[in-house]
């Protein structure tokens, strides 16, 4: 899910005022040394710090620092790669790459990440249900540094990509590459929706909003709470089914049934993912949750606090909660590697446009499941592509694979697997489908603690 690091910075000091999140960021400690670069730092109680740049080393070769414009780091005899975005697809493909046999002594990594810290994407249903505190699972990507004399941090925002000449272009200047591998994840296509932007909308892609929902749903003494789900495909399927029957579960156990009343606008036939479609359709009846399918909203009136459908359909609001379409990001789109998301050889990785640039996780157009788990496979297999492509006797072994846990109220999961071959068709005797039981949470945690610590230490 695309992040916003004040949001998500501002929520882990626990900060929330009324309906607008965040302001205010860790102490950053810069990665790579950059000159005029504008560091903002704040304590929790806003007590203002200031952490100093780093000396430069002395061996430039182990932590290379931005000089200039031009930050490439390209060593005689060694394959330069860069990666932009440090997830789990682009953390799962550093990892694995670095710790193949002969890999260290062949490449260079360069990781492009924004985030100082990562907050866990699987945990965002979480922090609506009041399951997890933020600061569980929350790590520095500095983890990604495993070895800087072979994986270095860049700390900036990729602007633009030039694949003719091998560029990707950040706010701090250029790095040129050999190969590229591009997983930064989605954004949110609001500029869709009409007036979305003008009012408040909270939902549970990004982990501010996702505590600021939670907060606005136990707020709420009546009223009307509308949940917009997208066309699929969407980052994390069950996430807008999980989010609403969390939300209804909540209201129950404040006693509030009678007062709040929950909608689910779907623009899709039914909820996703389809193998799912059962489960999550008896919990939302059970619950007294209205269902509206194949209905897209397309419009919200601020001044009536409604929402429009494409058929004409109006629903009012107290509190809203619209999950957009999903895109690859702008840079990505504008370089011609994606309409909405971006194509690739499902077999290699490697996008269609270009040989030497693959791309991997959420913002692929892929048969894959959007999800971590399944972005983490994909880092895997494409770790072991690139080192059968660069020469060190590897070969492609691992498919992709998918396990996800979700919500149908606050302590009850249902569970579904899905695999997938080489070529995108999903294997024989899948998916696998479990009906919810409370042993699944448990689940769920130990996996996402065990992916953190891979990524992150």
């Amino acid at each position: 899910m695309a992040k916003s690091r004040r949001e998500v910075l501002y929520a882990v000091g626990g900060l929330i005022i009324g309906a607008v999140v965040g302001a205010v960021a860790f102490p950053r400690r810069e990665t790579v040394t950059v000159t005029e670069t504008v560091r903002e730092t704040a304590t929790v109680t806003q007590t203002i710090t200031q952490t100093p740049a780093p000396t430069a080393p002395s061996q430039p070769s182990e932590t290379p620092s931005v000089n200039g414009n031009n930050f490439t780091w390209k060593e005689p005899g060694k394959i330069n790669i860069v990666v932009v975005g440090g997830g789990p697809a682009g953390g799962t493909f550093v990892k694995t790459l670095y710790q193949m046999p002969g890999a260290r002594e062949k490449v260079t990594i360069t990781v492009i990440e924004r985030n100082e810290v990562w907050v866990s994407g699987p945990s965002h249903v979480d922090f609506v249900a009041g399951n997890r505190r933020i600061e569980e699972v929350t790590r520095s990507v500095k983890g990604l540094v495993a070895d800087p004399k072979v994986i270095r941090l860049v700390q900036a925002n990729v602007v633009a990509l030039d694949p003719a000449n091998r560029r990707v272009y950040t706010n701090l200047g250029y790095t040129e590459y050999d190969i590229l591998v591009l997983a930064p994840g989605i954004v949110l296509g609001t500029w869709e929706i009409e007036n979305l932007s003008l009012v408040p909308n909270y939902h549970a892609w990004d982990p501010g909003h996702a505590l600021a929902l939670g907060e606005a749903v136990r707020r709420l003494a009546q009223g009307t709470i509308v949940f917009g789900v997208p066309p699929a495909p969407y980052k994390c399927p069950p996430a807008p089914y999980e989010v609403t029957l969390i939300t209804a579960d909540i209201i129950k156990e404040l006693g509030r049934s009678d007062r709040v009343k929950v909608i689910l606008v779907d623009a899709n036939s039914q909820p996703q993912p389809p193998p799912k479609a059962r489960i999550f359709k008896e919990w939302l009846d059970n619950v007294g949750v209205e269902y509206v399918p194949n209905s897209r909203i397309v419009r919200v009136d601020p001044e009536k606090k409604e929402v429009e459908t494409e058929k004409g359909e109006r629903f009012k609001f107290d509190l809203l909660s619209v999950l957009p379409r999903n895109y690859a990001p702008e840079f990505v789109r504008a370089a011609g590697l994606a309409k909405q998301f971006t194509e690739v050889d499902v077999t290699t990785y490697r996008t269609k446009a270009f040989d030497d640039i693959y791309a991997i996780g959420d913002h692929i157009l892929a048969p894959y499941t959007k999800s971590a788990y399944a972005a983490n496979t994909q880092g895997r297999r494409l770790a072991e592509v690139i080192a059968e492509r660069i020469g060190l006797g590897v070969r492609p072994e691992t498919k992709v694979y998918n396990i996800c846990w979700s919500y149908v109220n606050r302590r009850e999961l249902s569970a579904i697997e899905v695999q997938w071959e080489p070529d995108g068709i999903t294997s024989p005797g899948f998916p696998k489908v479990e009906e919810p039981n409370a042993e699944n949470l448990q689940k769920r945690h130990s996996w996402e603690n065990g992916l953190l610590s891979f990524l992150y230490g």
